[in-house]
């Protein structure tokens, strides 16, 4: 179990290295100016990209998505956490609102193809139905599948991006947040390599893996609940090269800093396989939409 003292307990940074995966205009930038002031962002390809360039000390700071509200987990970044080192240190709710982007605003029915991330494609799912005539094509993110629209010769194609796509590749909306539920979020955290605990961290992710027996699981959860502990995320992963063994992740409300929670974990970390800690932050919520000119500057790898 991570010893308390060691974790770095600084001052919230307003500019900072920050690795995102995609390109300028992303979700996970909009994240990143919603946690920092004035980030200095670094784009990667994908999202090991993300977690090599904190682990390599090229950027203090990474930007993740983890989950949606309304298209459930992004299993591509729980599996790369079993494989890497990090400490989660802030995490962020941002409010996604998605557009359909063209060149030229020529009607729906005009569209043969769309280019979009597989989450945004799940998360406007209902529109995508009702224009079956439309070809689905999948992007690494939504900001690359606006660039690609930006960059062809094509007006009968289109993207599924965010409003900020607009004024960076020029691009005009047919239609407005087509997303199923206007009620959808996506909750990013933010990854460092040291730990690091700021002022009024209420949230403690953990990763676990338990012995493949009846009841393993119940007999961590109960503790949880007899510690009057709420457990607030509980995802499963499978372990590659296993016979069905999984990971777990939990997120629950507590503070490190609190006795009886540290010694809960290492009452539990007797017990299990592997307890290892990931964090204690808290998160944020955020709404409105960034102002073109809060993009800055940034690099891409």
């Amino acid at each position: 179990m991570i010893d308390v003292n060691t974790c770095r307990k600084p001052q919230l940074q307003e500019t900072a290295y920050v690795a995102c995966q995609g390109v300028k205009g992303a979700y996970s930038q909009i994240a990143a100016n919603a946690l920092f002031k004035q980030p200095d962002v670094m784009y990667m390809r994908t999202f090991d990209g993300v977690f090599r360039a904190v682990g390599s000390g090229l950027c203090r700071y990474g930007v993740l998505p983890l989950e949606n509200s309304n298209a459930g987990s992004v299993t591509d970044v729980y599996d790369l956490m079993k494989t890497h080192k990090f400490f989660i240190v802030r995490s962020v709710k941002v409010s996604i609102s998605h557009m359909l982007l063209q060149k030229t605003k020529t009607g729906v029915e005009k569209i043969k193809e769309i280019y979009t991330h597989e989450q945004a494609a799940r998360q406007c799912s209902r529109f995508l139905e009702q224009n079956d005539h439309i070809k689905i094509n999948l992007c690494a993110n939504t900001a690359a599948a606006a660039q690609l629209v930006a960059e062809s010769e094509r007006t009968d194609i289109a993207a599924i991006a965010s409003e900020n796509c607009i004024p960076l590749y020029n691009l005009t909306a047919s239609s407005k947040n087509i997303q199923n539920n206007n009620n959808n979020y996506t909750r990013f955290i933010c990854i460092s390599k040291e730990c690091e605990i700021f002022d009024n961290a209420d949230k403690i992710s953990l990763m676990l893996s338990l012995e493949n027996k009846a009841g393993a699981l119940y007999e961590i959860l109960k503790q949880f609940a007899e510690c009057n502990i709420n457990l607030v995320k509980l995802e499963s992963r499978p372990i590659a090269d296993t016979d069905f063994e999984f990971m777990f992740y939990f997120d629950i409300q507590a503070n490190i800093e609190n006795k009886d929670v540290r010694d809960l974990l290492l009452r539990i970390q007797k017990s299990v396989k592997l307890l290892a800690f990931l964090g204690n932050y808290s998160e944020i919520v955020f709404s409105p939409p960034l102002p073109a000119y809060a993009f800055a500057t940034a690099s891409a790898n």
